[in-house]
């Protein structure tokens, strides 16, 4: 009796484990490993998601760095949790390489794309789209270095794209790669000259709000049509995760105008990404409750 007891108990641990599967359920919360590129308005985003996890009792380690660092450890099941990928087009270079290795868990907000821009006190009628740019006029008095960010971001990869296909070079323009310093403090000198000046820039984008700025058209379509930022997790945590966690997560959906109120106040009103994230969470306390409700 003692043997066949032990037997029949056996026989339902493995009925159980295959009933509920080696994840999920009753999992308590553990350590999450979240990954972010090095941009502001990926880090109010990453600040939301942050504090979601921890309100699950999550602890989380956050790490940063350019898509070219952070898609590969995605890939590589470094990175749990990554906070955003642009789909279906924005990033997807990086998503052909390493998107098998991980699934979508939420769309976070919607519309963000690239866009070049001039300032808005260049003329609409002289400067509408790109290939404006070309016009002797235009050429005299623009500056001709286009001030961009590092050089693996997939609006520097697609603004390539568009001095080649324009024939920006041979009309004396220079597409250069640079720090996030030196993208916004060419700007910033640039607007208190009232410099004439292209900025390959993006939705979202806290300068959208600040209003000195207007995109003009692409008419080749190269910079491409509007995605999806989408909170991505590595297949391996899916697995592991607690499922009452990507219930929650699954829920989660800002916008893009909340996205570039808080990119706002971090670059303008001097808020840390944290307390952005926090207010925004407070005033909009009960939508927040609502992504955490029982069905």
């Amino acid at each position: 009796m003692h043997i066949r007891g032990l037997i029949r108990a056996v026989l339902l641990v493995l009925l159980l484990y295959t009933a509920t599967g080696p994840g999920h359920a009753d999992e308590p919360a553990s350590k999450v490993v979240m990954g972010q590129i090095s941009l502001s308005f990926y880090a109010v985003t990453g600040a939301v998601v942050r504090q979601v996890l921890e309100r699950l009792g999550h602890t989380v380690e956050t790490v940063e760095g350019s898509h070219g660092q952070i898609f590969p450890r995605l890939g590589a099941g470094e990175v749990d949790l990554l906070v955003a990928a642009w789909l279906p087009h924005g990033h997807a270079t990086y998503w052909e390489r390493y998107g098998s290795q991980a699934e979508a868990i939420a769309v976070l907000y919607e519309g963000a794309r690239f866009a070049w821009m001039v300032p808005t006190y260049v003329p609409a009628s002289v400067v509408a789209e790109v290939d404006d740019l070309r016009k002797p006029e235009v050429v005299s008095h623009m500056d001709k270095t286009i001030q961009g960010t590092g050089r693996d971001s997939g609006n520097m990869m697609v603004s390539a794209e568009v001095m080649k296909a324009y024939g920006l070079e041979r009309a004396g323009y220079r597409l250069a790669p640079g720090t996030l310093p030196e993208f916004y403090g060419s700007y910033e000198r640039a607007i208190v000259a009232q410099r004439w000046f292209v900025m390959p820039l993006w939705f979202p984008n806290f300068i959208n709000r600040v209003g000195n700025m207007r995109p003009i058209t692409e008419p080749k379509q190269l910079l491409g049509e509007a995605n999806q930022g989408t909170l991505v997790a590595s297949r391996g945590w899916v697995q592991r995760a607690p499922a009452r966690s990507l219930e929650v997560l699954g829920r989660v959906y800002l916008g893009m105008d909340t996205v570039e109120e808080m990119d706002y106040q971090v670059n303008r009103a001097g808020r840390s990404p944290e307390q952005a994230a926090s207010d925004w969470m407070q005033r909009n306390q009960p939508l927040v409750d609502s992504w955490f409700a029982h069905p």
